[in-house]
């Protein structure tokens, strides 16, 4: 094998794991009427190299040595939604606030006990540092 044809295959190889269809996913279609659009990032990492080496033997030929390597990232973006009424709204993962809606009164209870267990090994160790105080 040689340098051309390791880089040809490498190129062939990464184009059948990152086509159109990882970046824009197949539509998911929704009872509603709805269409959801998943999209995504696509990272693609190329390395190769390679080298003529000198043959033991002063009349042969030289001989070619060389490697090469790829990888492919997929990360999920978000959603392309489509309603039935046709509204397009785009549906952000990076961004949440983008797409969640103002909370009710159920949503606001959850939100509080999430972040009253999010503090609770600071409270644990501040009640720990209480008691020791009194005794």
């Amino acid at each position: 094998m040689d340098f051309k044809q390791m880089i040809g295959d490498a190129i062939k190889n990464i184009n059948t794991m990152a086509d159109v269809n990882t970046v824009i996913g197949e539509p998911i279609s929704l009872p509603n009427g709805a269409v959801v659009v998943p999209f995504s990032k696509v990272s693609v990492g190329f390395a190769n190299g390679g080298a003529d080496r000198a043959p033991k033997n002063t009349g042969s030929e030289p001989m070619f040595a060389g490697g090469s390597g790829a990888g492919v990232s997929v990360t999920p973006m978000g959603f392309l939604v489509v309603a039935a009424d046709g509204k397009i709204t785009l549906l952000d993962l990076k961004n949440p606030a983008s797409y969640t809606e103002n909370p009710g009164p159920v949503e606001k209870v959850f939100d509080g006990a999430n972040a009253l267990l999010d503090r609770t090994p600071d409270l644990i160790s501040k009640c720990k540092d209480l008691f020791k105080k009194e005794h």
